[in-house]
C-alpha cells in the first residue's frame, strides 16, 4: 500500500491489450489525456489510435475484447473532426451530433456516449425539422448496434442455408471480377435499396455506373407516400411534397390520414400542432370564444386549432381529434367530391351524403362550414395508402379554399432519387429471369421480405449469377444470396442527408467499427477503386468531404475556409442555408376527374398500414421495439386484423380467434382483435410482421400481411375492396398491456371520468371561465394527522399537459434506454410483468361503437405521503429531503407490499433476471453489456423498481453546481421523458422556485392530481384536457 492507500501490487487491466502489455497500447494510455488533439487533421497523433477507439476499447471487457476490439488498430484510425466529442473525461459523457437512419426522415439526433459507449439517442436541437426530439424507433434503434445476431464480417455461402467466414480482402477481389465480367459481357448490374436522401450516395452512384456501365439502380419502400407524390406532381407539376406549416393551421381535416402517429414526419407535425394547443401561451387563449361550429373568427385571436378526423381505423390522429367521424375507408373520396361541391355553394351533395352513411349531421355541417369561414387557414389531407385519385380530389379541394397557403414558404421537400415505379421492378425480374442480368446487389434491402410474391422474385434470384446481399444481420433475402456481407451500424459510420430545401445534415462515427464489418457506401466506393487493397476507414468520409466541398461549401457561401465549415458542420450536425422553395401553386384542372373513381364497395374494406414502431419489419428483432404498446389497442409483441364490435359480432369471433382473411385473390390466417370505433366494413392489419430471417427475438412473431399484397392491385397498394372474413377455428393469444374493460356496461362507463381520473372540459367553457374545472371539481379537504413535511430547499415535481399528450409512447421508449428496462418477452407480459417504469393509459368514453379516447402518461407520483414506504419492512422505499419517493436496491428484499400498497400501480418486479430468461439468455450476451447506461443500477432478479424522476440528472446537475460555486438549478434538470416529449408536454424542475415553470403548471387552474381524495400527495400535475368542440347546451 502507498501513502494514499492505494494497492500497488494490483493487477488491474482493461482489455487484452493492456493485460499483455501491448507496446502500442501503453504508448496510447501515457497519452490518453494530451492536451490537445487536433480536430481538423487526418493525421492521429495517439500512435494511430484515436481517444475514440481508446475508450471503445475501456469500454469493452476481456470477452470482446478477445473478438470484436482486438483489432481495432488495424483497421486504421477514427480521428473526431468536431471540439464536441474530444472535450472527454473518463466517467463524462460526450455528445456525437448526427443523422437518424431508421426511416427516410433522417432526423438529426444527439448521441450521447460514455467511455466510447453510444448509450442514449435524443434529438439534435439544432435541426431545424425535428428540433431535439426523436421517434421511439430512433431512440430505441441503438440496441440494435450491440445486437448479438449482427453479421461480424463477410460470409460466403458454402451450401443451401449455410455460409462461413470469409475476408475482405478475398471478398473484395472476387465480387469486384465478377462486377468487371458482367459489365464486359453486357449483363445488368442491378443495385437495390431503400429511400436514397444522401447527396453523396446518390454521386457514388452515379460513379459506380461510369465505372461499371450496365448497372442500374432501384430503390423501394414496403410502405410509402408514391400515391399522394404521383398525384401532386399531376395536381401541380412539383417534383417533391410540400411542407405544411402545421401551427399555422385553424382547422385541420384528415381523411384516413396519421399524420401525428405514423405518416409523414410525426415528431414535427405533433409538435407543431400542439403548439396551438398550449394553454401556457398567451395567444392560445383569446379573451372570447372563437371557432365555434359556424361561428364568425375574422376579429378574434388564433385559439385552439381544430382537428376533424374522417377514418374508418382507429388512429393516433383519430384519437386527438376534436371530431372524429367513422365512415369506411373506401367511401372517404366520395366525401372529398361533396366537400369541393360544397366549397362551390352545393350542399346537395354533402347532405346525400349524411344521409348515405348515417353520419351525425351537425358534425358534418360544422366541418363544412369551418373550411369555408377559414379559407387559406385549413388544410385537407389524406392517407397515404389511399388512392392517387383520392390525392388529386383533395389537392383540388384545397386549391379550392386556398389552403396552399399553408405550404411552406421556407422548405419543402427535395427528393434526392425518386423511388423506382413498380413496373421498373416487375421488368427487373423479367430481365433476371432471361438472364439478363449477370450480378443482384441488395444495398442493405430486404426485398425477399418486403416484395409482393406476384413478383416471384426468389425464384428470380436464383436464375442470377451472384447474389450479394449487404446486411447488419442475417434475414430472408441474406439466405438467398451467394455473399452476405455485414456492414456498420450508422453510429459506425459517414454519412450526409438532404430531405428539404436549405436543410443538409451529417452521420458520423461515434464508435469504431466493433466488428469486421464496413459501411456499405464504403463497400461500393472500394469496388470502384483503382486500388482495393488500400481501403481505409476514412474512404467514404474523404469521399463526403471532396463532395461537400465542391457543391455545399459554394451553395452555403460560407466566409471561412471549407476546413473550418466543415469541422462546424460537424459538431452541429446540420447546415442551413437559404435556397427559395417553389411555393407558386396552380392547379392542373385537366388531372381532376369529374366523378370519384373509388366508391364504397359492398363487402369489407382491407387497409395494410405501417407498423407503429417496427416499420417494414427491419426492427422486427428489436425487443424495446416489440415491446411497446400500441398506442391504440396497446398490444405487444404482435399484429391483428382489427374490426369492430358490431363486425366481431356479425362474423361470431371474439378477440384472439383466427380468421381467414381472402383479399385481391390472396388469403390469410390471422388473429382478430375486436377494435372500438372501428368502421364496421373496415378490417385493419400492420405490415412488417410473420418475419422467418429477422433472428431470434423477430421470427415468426405475428402474421406476415404481405400475402396479401399485389404487384397491380385495383384500388392502392395498401387498400383492397370486397374483401372476405370468416372464422378459421383456432385461437392466437394476443396479449395487451392494457385490459378493455366492457365499456357498454354501464357500472364501467365512462368510469375514468366518474372517478376524475382524467379530467375533461370544452375550450369555450374555458374561455369564458377558466376556473370551471376547479368549481364543477369543488374543493376537496385533506388533512394530515401528523405535521406534513416543508420543502424549503428544493423539491422535484412534475407537470403532464394532456392538451399537448397525443399518447405516442416515445417517452416510455426514452425511459427504457435511459433506465437500463430490461426486455421480458410476450409470455411474461401476458402475466402482467412487463417492467416499463412509464406507460400510457388508454381510456375510453361513451359507447363502443364510437368511443372517445384519453390518454394518460403514468409513472410513480413521488407521493408527499407515499402509501409504498409506510409498509416496506427495511426501508427500502423511502422519501429524499428534496422530495423524491427513492428506491434502495440493495436493501430490497422483494416482499412487494409496496406494490401492493401504491394506488398508481407503477412499481416493478423482478420475478427473473428478465435478460436471462428470455430466448436463452439473449439479452445476457456480452455485446449487450455494453448498451447499458452506466448511471444507472441494472437491477437483479427479487428487487422492486419504479420510476426515479431521473435521479441521475440530478444529481449530474448538482455535481455541476457544485463544481461551480453556484445554487443548484431545477430548470436544467430534463428527465429522459421530459426529453423525448416531441410535443413537450411534460415539465419537470424545483417547486420552491417560485417563478419556474413546474410551479406555474403546479398552480394552473386546469391543473389537478390523480386520486387526490386519498391524501397521498402526488407530485405529478396534470393538465386537463380541453376539447375544441361545441359545448352542449345545458338544461
Amino acid at each position: 500500500m502507498d501513502d494514499k492507500g492505494n494497492n500497488k501490487d494490483a493487477n488491474y487491466w482493461r482489455g487484452f491489450s493492456e493485460l499483455n502489455s501491448d507496446p502500442e497500447f501503453l504508448k496510447a494510455k501515457e497519452k490518453e489525456f494530451a492536451d490537445e488533439l487536433p480536430v481538423d487533421s487526418g493525421e492521429p497523433e495517439i500512435s494511430g489510435l484515436s481517444r475514440r477507439k481508446f475508450l471503445t476499447l475501456l469500454a469493452s471487457s476481456a470477452a470482446l475484447a478477445a473478438t470484436a476490439c482486438s483489432d481495432y488498430r488495424d483497421k486504421g484510425a477514427i480521428v473526431p473532426y468536431n471540439k464536441k466529442p474530444e472535450e472527454v473525461t473518463v466517467g463524462n459523457p460526450s455528445f456525437y451530433a448526427s443523422t437518424c437512419t431508421s426511416c427516410s426522415n433522417a432526423c438529426g439526433i444527439l448521441v450521447k456516449t460514455r467511455e466510447g459507449r453510444p448509450i442514449k439517442v435524443d434529438g439534435n436541437p439544432d435541426h431545424p425539422v425535428n428540433r431535439g426530439k426523436i421517434c421511439a424507433t430512433g431512440q430505441a434503434g441503438i440496441l440494435n448496434l450491440y445486437e448479438p445476431s449482427r453479421i461480424k464480417e463477410p460470409m460466403l455461402k458454402t451450401g443451401a442455408g449455410n455460409f462461413t467466414a470469409s475476408n475482405w480482402a478475398d471478398i473484395d477481389a472476387k465480387i469486384i471480377d465478377t462486377i468487371k465480367k458482367a459489365s464486359a459481357s453486357g449483363k445488368e448490374i442491378a443495385v437495390i435499396s431503400h429511400t436514397v436522401n444522401s447527396p453523396s450516395l446518390k454521386k457514388l452512384f452515379e460513379d459506380f455506373t461510369a465505372k461499371y456501365p450496365t448497372s442500374k439502380f432501384y430503390s423501394y419502400e414496403l410502405v410509402n407516400e408514391s400515391n399522394k407524390i404521383n398525384a401532386f406532381k399531376k395536381s401541380f407539376g412539383k417534383e417533391g411534397l410540400p411542407v405544411i406549416d402545421w401551427k399555422e393551421a385553424k382547422i385541420i381535416v384528415s381523411l384516413e390520414s396519421d399524420f401525428l402517429g405514423k405518416e409523414g414526419n410525426p415528431v414535427e407535425a405533433m409538435r407543431l400542432f400542439a403548439e396551438r394547443r398550449d394553454v401556457m401561451k398567451e395567444d392560445v387563449l383569446p379573451e372570447s370564444m372563437q371557432l365555434t361550429i359556424g361561428g364568425d373568427n375574422s376579429s378574434r385571436k388564433e385559439g385552439f386549432n381544430r382537428l376533424y378526423a374522417v377514418e374508418g381505423n382507429y388512429t393516433i390522429t383519430g384519437a386527438n381529434a376534436d371530431y372524429r367521424i367513422k365512415l369506411r375507408t373506401d367511401a372517404i373520396e366520395e366525401l372529398v367530391y361533396a366537400l369541393i361541391a360544397a366549397a362551390g355553394e352545393n350542399k346537395s351533395p354533402i347532405n346525400d351524403f349524411i344521409n348515405k352513411y348515417n353520419l351525425k349531421k351537425e358534425v358534418v355541417n360544422g366541418l363544412v362550414e369551418d373550411l369555408l369561414k377559414n379559407k387559406g387557414k385549413s388544410i385537407v389531407l389524406a392517407g397515404a395508402f389511399l388512392p392517387e385519385s383520392t390525392h388529386i380530389a383533395v389537392n383540388k379541394l384545397n386549391d379550392l379554399l386556398g389552403n396552399t397557403r399553408l405550404f411552406s414558404k421556407d422548405y419543402s421537400e427535395t427528393p434526392v432519387m425518386p423511388l423506382t415505379p413498380r413496373k421498373e421492378i416487375e421488368a427487373l425480374t423479367d430481365r433476371m429471369n432471361s438472364g439478363a442480368v449477370g450480378v443482384v446487389i441488395h444495398f442493405d434491402a430486404n426485398p425477399v421480405y418486403h416484395f409482393s410474391s406476384d413478383y416471384k422474385y426468389t425464384e428470380s434470384l436464383k436464375k442470377v449469377e451472384t447474389v450479394i446481399t449487404m446486411s447488419e444481420q442475417m434475414n430472408e433475402t441474406t439466405s438467398e444470396s451467394a455473399y452476405a456481407l455485414g456492414i456498420s451500424h450508422n453510429f459506425e459510420g459517414w454519412g450526409d442527408f438532404k430531405t428539404r430545401t436549405g436543410v443538409y445534415s451529417l452521420q458520423q462515427p461515434m464508435i469504431a467499427p466493433l466488428y469486421k464489418t464496413r459501411q456499405k457506401e464504403a463497400v461500393l466506393l472500394n469496388w470502384i477503386s483503382d486500388s482495393p487493397e488500400k481501403y481505409t476507414e476514412n474512404d467514404y468520409m474523404n469521399y463526403i468531404r471532396v463532395n461537400w466541398e465542391k457543391t455545399v461549401y459554394t451553395s452555403f457561401g460560407a466566409k471561412t475556409d471549407f476546413k473550418t465549415f466543415w469541422n462546424n458542420s460537424l459538431h452541429d450536425g446540420v447546415v442551413t442555408f437559404t435556397e427559395k422553395a417553389d411555393n407558386t401553386f396552380a392547379f392542373k384542372n385537366e388531372e381532376f376527374n369529374p366523378a370519384p373513381a373509388m366508391k364504397a364497395a359492398t363487402g369489407m374494406t382491407l387497409t395494410l398500414t405501417r407498423s407503429n414502431f417496427i416499420g417494414d419489419g427491419r426492427f422486427a428483432n428489436n425487443g424495446w421495439l416489440q415491446e411497446l404498446p400500441n398506442p391504440i389497442t396497446k398490444v405487444v409483441w404482435d399484429n391483428y386484423a382489427s374490426i369492430s364490435p358490431a363486425a366481431s359480432e356479425k362474423l361470431g369471433v371474439k378477440t384472439n380467434d383466427l380468421v381467414e382473411i381472402s383479399a385481391g385473390g390472396r388469403t390469410l390466417k390471422a388473429a382478430v382483435f375486436v377494435q372500438p370505433g372501428m368502421a364496421d366494413e373496415v378490417a385493419s392489419i400492420d405490415l412488417g410482421y410473420g418475419r422467418t430471417g429477422a433472428g431470434v427475438i423477430g421470427n415468426n412473431v405475428g402474421f406476415n400481411s404481405i400475402e396479401l399484397m399485389r404487384k397491380n392491385p385495383a384500388v392502392s397498394d395498401w387498400l383492397y375492396q370486397d374483401c372476405t372474413i370468416s372464422k378459421a377455428g383456432g385461437t392466437y393469444e394476443i396479449v395487451s398491456t392494457q385490459e378493455q374493460y366492457p365499456i357498454d356496461h354501464e357500472r364501467y362507463n365512462d368510469i375514468h371520468l366518474k372517478r376524475e381520473i382524467i379530467m375533461e372540459g370544452v375550450y369555450e367553457e374555458y374561455v369564458e371561465n377558466p376556473k370551471f374545472l376547479k368549481e364543477e371539481k369543488g374543493e376537496t379537504h385533506l388533512f394530515n394527522i401528523v405535521p406534513s413535511y416543508e420543502f424549503t430547499t428544493t423539491k422535484w415535481a412534475m407537470s403532464i399537459d394532456l392538451n399537448k399528450c397525443t399518447g405516442c409512447n416515445y417517452c416510455v421508449a426514452a425511459c427504457n434506454v435511459e433506465n437500463n428496462i430490461p426486455v421480458v418477452g410476450k409470455e411474461q407480459v401476458g402475466k402482467h410483468r412487463n417492467m416499463m417504469w412509464l406507460r400510457i393509459d388508454r381510456y375510453y368514453a361513451g359507447k363502443s361503437d364510437d368511443p372517445k379516447v384519453s390518454f394518460q402518461p403514468m409513472l410513480c407520483q413521488h407521493c408527499d405521503n407515499a402509501p409504498c414506504e409506510n409498509v416496506c419492512p427495511v426501508a427500502a422505499t423511502n422519501h429524499s429531503p428534496d422530495g423524491l419517493n427513492q428506491m434502495a436496491y440493495n436493501r430490497c428484499v422483494g416482499t412487494r407490499y409496496c406494490s401492493n400498497n401504491c394506488p398508481y400501480k407503477v412499481r416493478r418486479f423482478n420475478y427473473f433476471n428478465f435478460r436471462n430468461n428470455l430466448a436463452d439468455g439473449y439479452y445476457e450476451q456480452q455485446s449487450l453489456s455494453l448498451l447499458h447506461n452506466p448511471e444507472v443500477t441494472v437491477r437483479s432478479r427479487g428487487v422492486m423498481e419504479k420510476c426515479t424522476f431521473c435521479v441521475q440528472r440530478i444529481m449530474d446537475e448538482r455535481q455541476h453546481a457544485t463544481q461551480e460555486g453556484r445554487a443548484l438549478d431545477g430548470d436544467r434538470v430534463k428527465t429522459a421523458c421530459q426529453e423525448a416529449c416531441p410535443t413537450n408536454a411534460i415539465v419537470f424542475g424545483d417547486l420552491t422556485k417560485k417563478d419556474s415553470e413546474i410551479a406555474k403548471h403546479r398552480n394552473h387552474e386546469l391543473g389537478y392530481h390523480v386520486l387526490e381524495e386519498i391524501n397521498v400527495r402526488p407530485n405529478v400535475t396534470y393538465i386537463a384536457k380541453l376539447r375544441n368542440i361545441k359545448p352542449e347546451k345545458k338544461s
